[in-house]
């Protein structure tokens, strides 16, 4: 995990603080499988404020995939953020704007890949078929 989340000036993800947040570490309350961040990442309660959030779920013949790992890299290709699937298969990161890769690798060698964007204000859906 990264810092420079919501309220930050880094070009970089996080999944900590959420919005309005200053924390750069997650709690790891609830259970992690160790990466640091809650699973599925903080949720939105209310609206992106000043947030570009970037959210989804991942599916596989229409079902949740609980276990498994979303990341967002970079314009570059670098891994910037991580957080475990929910049991629900979701997500959520809260991201730069800009262009992004998120990467999503699951039990079995799955691996999925989609470009997204980020906009401050607006919350990205994503929903990935693996």
């Amino acid at each position: 995990m990264t810092a420079g989340g919501p309220g930050g000036s880094s070009p970089q993800a996080s999944t900590a603080g959420g919005p309005g947040g200053s924390s750069p570490q997650a709690s790891t309350a609830g259970g992690t499988d160790g990466c640091g961040a809650p699973a599925g990442g903080v949720k939105v309660t209310a609206g992106a404020g000043n947030q570009a959030v970037v959210q989804g779920h991942v599916t596989s013949s229409g079902a949740p995939v609980p276990s498994g790992h979303a990341r967002l890299l970079n314009s570059d290709g670098e891994f910037v953020a991580e957080v475990p699937l929910d049991d629900d298969g979701g997500f959520v990161f809260y991201a730069a704007p800009g262009d992004w890769t998120l990467r999503v690798l699951a039990p079995g060698g799955v691996r999925a890949e989609r470009p997204v964007s980020a906009s401050t204000g607006m919350i990205t859906e994503l929903e990935v078929a693996v």
